[in-house]
């Protein structure tokens, strides 16, 4: 027989139940009424079943593994087919195992058997073999029934074990039923074998199936106990709530935990009724979910709403049902579904908050601005109300922004945010637009009348000063107001003329407000147009350059000019810069233009240089947008290369507030353009905010004082005082000073006798066309020879060696001498007949002998040689001797020379301007101690005054106590320093009249006498009290009248 492999079996198989043959063989308890086997045999006719048995998977190594041949499929013909039957005899002897076996077969069965009498032979056995019968005649010697019968049940628990014995009564075969065998045949009665294993193989084939149906059962009853389990901690984990509610019973079957999570309910409370979770529906959303619940009471709810929680907090929910059918349609259940939807609501509502809200202030954004002034103006239209805009704009706001930082101006906008908020209703809407400009609505109004007190407000509101990273801030705004329907009949003309309306108030001086007019609307289309025509003019060439010539104060000659731009338009001629140049600012279109400035200045120089014309320099405003460029020194250098001016002819002009907008990057771009040679000037000096630090690091050469100093300058002393500290300053830090807007004569004499450098304005020249200032140069136009620095000994510098005409020519221009002589003889000559500051010489026209001339001749004048590579060892000896006190290498450049020689003469300058200031300190000082003594002299006097006058006034103070009508003293700020009881019980009654102010405690008819002054002999008749008085008055002081007064009121009755 071949093995079954291990753990395999036959699925069951359904067939009718087979009563025992003679009932009388079977056992009490032992025929059942069916079972379930895996195939069948026929005895007589009756269906039998057979079950291979495998043997079990944990049995010990002599345990068997059956095969799937042992299974065969049920007889189909009982008389034709023999079925397979394995059969195992224990201990019996051969002639009894083949009377079973020939038993077994004459009852239609094949029969493989197989006798053991061994322990080991059944170990065996048992290992090999899955058996369907066991017929065991006695004990094992070594193993006993019983064991043996266990190691039987170990391996297969249903297999039938008959005892064959030989004689009824045998102790044996009772013993063996008792430890477990299913019957006992003997000898004698062989007939009832096969009815018995009949019997037992149904019997053996009904526990198998029993088990196999009871494992079954067991198997699903725990596959539905994890199922459930599973089930209930999904559904205790599951953030949504669900629930089940009979149709029939109109009950909650089920519901989740969720639901206490969501509604924070108890779910016994939902079990009892269903419809507890409607009454916590927020009162704003019951109505409309009562209904709808009504509505879909058999499923179909599809809605958001909120659910107030016992805590009081609030929760959004979503909310669905659903109908559960049965197999014919019918709704025997619904089901619905809770979602927690209160994040994604607050997220929505946020997001609808950003979509229409300013994030940095929290007032509504450009977007809700306009939906409420859509809706303002809708309504207002509708009612025929008036509606105000206002559009405002924070002056100068990008300076604060650039200055402080952007956290320090976000905190600025927040500020000015809530102060705007504070001065408006609560029907009013104010919104910020972007940047620094906000917008209010203000509706239903009367008149513009409404409208102006509230822009007052706002302008008097953000005047006060702002706190920023612990320092006052003072912002202002400037206010431009429309009215509907006066203005404008739609939001965007409204709010297009509040905004032109604003720009106008920028033009009168910001910090106010403007109604918008007609005018206005016509300024701003024409400033339209003249930005569109302005973005034409580069294009078209209408730009020009006018030239102004700057002056020498010392030697009356041009020194330089500026290079001004104008706009040649086509239709309105010459434009004002005042007009287009903020616009090139605006536009950006100024870094454009101040290229073409730069290279049409640059050639035009080298023009009328090329044309003999000694120009010595040209200058060119910079804009702050060109400062900050990256290019600009390649644009400078690209400018100088392409016209072929030295670099030391241009002068760039940039303001102060251009220079400190970014100060530490300025400072790096102009040591880049002053190392190219190029020359640096502050224009507009002193209208900035300049620090004197960083004027110090910038490497300049000059600043122009502005024009506004200037103008008064003969008439403010403060104007003059301060122009004079400037030029003073400006000598000490080896600057150069040119006046701007000198007009007046007097204005010229005035900076002459300053020691001002230079001067530019209309009192020289205005600005010129080029061809203009061509005529002014060749006709050599100077300063009155007679307004000049009179008296005052010029410069001289005196150079020995080959002549340098540049800067003979720069240097005479600036108003000092220059003396020229070939070699050291003839420069003994100029030094005998003139005195120098300064003496230039080159070592190869006996510069070394000039100089020593001059030590000897001139100590006092610096001495400068000009010496080559191969010189150096023939004048080193004239370092050491001090002949030599500075020393420039061969060949020199002129610019750099020039400026050494001013340098020395401005050095010069402040010497004697120190000594001339240290003078008259000196005398001053002087007057000072006169003055000091004199007043400690006085203060002296005054004091002892004082005294004498508090002396009496104490006299005066005891005396009053003894006179019997009012007297009270009065001091020169009106307060009551003196009185007595009488005036006390008169006008005080309760308190003292001292220390009160006068017109606040004395009646009317007694201040008008007060205020009259003076009273005659008698006094003034004044009626106090119902009583008639004379009102006297006289000084407290005789000798100090402004101290006070005296009044004394004496009765009538008295007089």
């Amino acid at each position: 027989m071949r093995p079954l492999p291990a753990g395999r079996r036959t699925p069951p198989r359904s067939i009718p139940p087979a009563p025992c043959s003679p009932p009388h063989n079977c056992p009490a308890g032992r025929v059942n009424a069916g079972f379930t086997h895996t195939y069948g045999i026929v005895w007589s006719g009756l269906p039998l079943a057979l079950h291979r048995l495998p043997m079990n998977n944990s049995q010990q190594e002599e345990a068997v593994t059956p095969s799937p041949d042992a299974v065969r499929p049920p007889a189909e013909a009982p008389s034709t087919q023999q079925l397979l039957l394995h059969v195992l005899f224990i201990d019996a002897s051969a002639d009894d195992a083949a009377l079973l076996q020939r038993a077994l077969q004459s009852g239609g069965f094949d029969v493989v058997a197989r006798r053991v009498d061994t322990p080991a032979e059944l170990r065996d056995a048992l290992r090999q073999q899955a058996w369907d019968l066991v017929l065991l005649a006695r004990a094992v010697p070594g193993l006993p029934v019983g064991d043996a019968l266990a190691a039987l049940r170990g391996v297969d628990p249903d297999v039938p074990a008959i005892l064959f014995s030989g004689r009824p009564g045998d102790e044996t075969a009772s013993c063996t039923l008792d430890e477990g065998a299913q019957d006992c045949i003997y000898k004698s009665n062989l007939a009832r074998l096969l009815p018995v294993v009949e019997r037992e193989l149904r019997q053996a084939a009904l526990r198998r199936g029993g088990r196999v149906a009871t494992q079954a059962v067991r198997r699903v009853e725990s596959a539905l106990q994890q199922s459930e389990e599973r089930f209930l901690q999904l559904a205790a984990n599951i953030p949504e709530c669900f629930w089940l509610i009979d149709v029939e019973l109109r009950k909650v079957v089920y519901v989740n935990a969720a639901y206490e999570q969501i509604w924070g309910r108890r779910v016994e409370d939902l079990y009892k009724d269903r419809m507890d979770w409607l009454r916590h529906v927020h009162p704003e959303d019951f109505e409309r979910i009562a209904e709808a619940a009504r509505a879909a009471a058999l499923g179909g709810l599809n809605e958001d709403f909120r659910t107030v929680r016992p805590d009081g907090s609030v929760r959004w929910l979503h909310v669905r049902t659903f109908p559960i059918r049965d197999e014919n349609g019918a709704v025997r259940s619904v089901g619905g579904v809770a979602n927690d939807v209160s994040s994604f609501v607050d997220q929505q509502q946020r997001l609808t908050h950003l979509a229409h809200y300013d994030s940095l202030t929290a007032l509504p954004n450009r977007l809700l601005f306009y939906e409420r002034l859509s809706g303002a103006v809708a309504l207002a239209r509708r009612n025929g109300w008036k509606l105000g805009v206002l559009f405002i704009d924070l002056d100068r706001f990008k300076s604060i922004n650039d200055t402080l930082g952007h956290i320090a101006g976000d905190e600025l906008l927040r500020q000015v945010a809530g102060r705007l908020s504070g001065c408006l209703r609560e029907s009013d809407t104010v919104g910020r637009l972007g940047g620094d400009e906000f917008a209010v609505i203000l509706p239903e109004l009367e008149d513009g009348q409404q409208a102006s007190i509230v822009a007052r407000k706002i302008v008097d509101a953000l005047t006060l000063p702002v706190q920023l990273e612990g320092e006052d801030v003072f912002v202002t705004a400037s206010i431009g107001i429309t009215l509907f329907p006066d203005d404008a009949d739609d939001l965007h003309t409204l709010l297009r003329n509040a905004d032109t309306a604003m720009y106008r108030a920028k033009e009168v001086g910001r910090n106010n407000y403007q109604f918008f007019t007609a005018a206005m609307n016509e300024r701003a289309r024409e400033r339209l147009q003249l930005e569109t025509d302005l973005r034409h003019a580069l294009l078209r060439d209408e730009f020009v350059l006018h030239y102004q010539p700057k002056a020498s104060c010392a030697s009356g000659r041009i020194c330089g000019v500026e290079a001004l731009i104008r706009w040649n338009h086509p239709l309105r001629g010459l434009v004002p810069p005042s007009e287009f140049i903020p616009l090139l600012e605006e536009t950006g279109l100024i870094v454009q233009v101040g290229q073409w400035v730069l290279r049409t200045a640059c050639a035009q120089a080298q023009a009328w240089r090329a044309a003999g014309l000694a120009v010595p320099n040209v200058a060119v405003n910079l804009s702050g947008r060109q400062l900050q460029s990256d290019l600009l020194v390649e644009e400078v250098v690209a400018a100088l290369e392409e016209s072929g001016l030295p670099a030391a002819a241009l002068e760039l002009e940039l303001t102060e507030s251009v220079l400190m907008h970014n100060a530490e990057s300025a400072v790096r771009t102009l040591n880049r353009l002053k190392a190219k040679g190029v020359g640096l000037s502050v224009d507009d000096f002193g209208t900035g905010y300049s620090s004197l630090s960083y004027l110090k690091r910038f490497p300049l050469d000059s600043i122009k004082v502005d024009r506004s100093f200037v103008q008064d300058i003969a008439a403010d002393p403060d104007d003059a005082s301060i122009t004079r500290a400037v030029i003073t300053m400006a000598h000490h830090l080896k600057l150069k000073v040119v006046a701007e807007g000198v007009e007046t004569e007097g204005q010229l004499s005035l900076l002459i006798a300053n020691r001002c450098d230079q001067i530019q304005g209309y009192y020289f020249s205005r600005p010129l066309p080029a061809a203009g200032l061509e005529a002014l140069l060749r006709e050599d136009r100077r300063l009155p020879a007679d307004l000049l620095r009179a008296g005052e000994r010029r410069r001289a510098m005196l150079f020995v060696g080959p002549a340098l005409p540049a800067l003979d020519e720069q240097l005479e221009r600036d108003g000092y001498r220059v003396f020229a002589a070939p070699d050291a003889a003839q420069a003994r000559a100029v030094l005998a007949a003139h005195r120098v500051d300064v003496v230039v010489a080159r070592v190869d026209a006996g510069g070394v002998d000039g100089l020593r001339a001059a030590a000897a001749m001139q100590p006092d004048a610096e001495r400068i040689l000009l010496c080559d590579d191969a010189s150096w060892g023939r004048v080193a000896g004239a370092f050491g001797d001090g002949t030599v006190q500075r020393c420039f290498h061969l060949p020199v450049d002129e610019a750099t020379l020039r400026r050494a020689v001013e340098g020395v003469f401005q050095s010069r300058d402040q010497i004697e301007e120190g000594q001339r200031l240290g003078h008259e300190a000196q005398h001053t000082s002087s007057e000072l101690l006169r003055l000091g003594e004199a007043l400690r002299r006085l203060q002296g006097e005054n004091e002892n005054l004082r005294v004498r006058g508090d002396t009496a006034l104490g006299l005066v103070q005891e005396f009053t106590q003894y006179i019997p009508w009012p007297l009270i003293g009065i001091d020169d700020e009106g307060l009551v320093a003196l009185s007595n009881e009488p005036a006390d019980a008169l006008f005080a009654q309760q308190t003292t009249l001292l220390g009160q102010f006068s017109d606040e405690v004395l009646p009317a008819a007694l201040l008008a006498v007060l205020e009259a002054g003076q009273t005659g002999r008698r006094g003034e008749a004044v009626e106090l009290a119902g009583r008639a008085y004379r009102a006297t008055i006289k000084p407290l002081d005789p000798q100090l009248p402004a101290r006070g007064r005296l009044l004394l009121l004496i009765p009538e009755e008295t007089n």
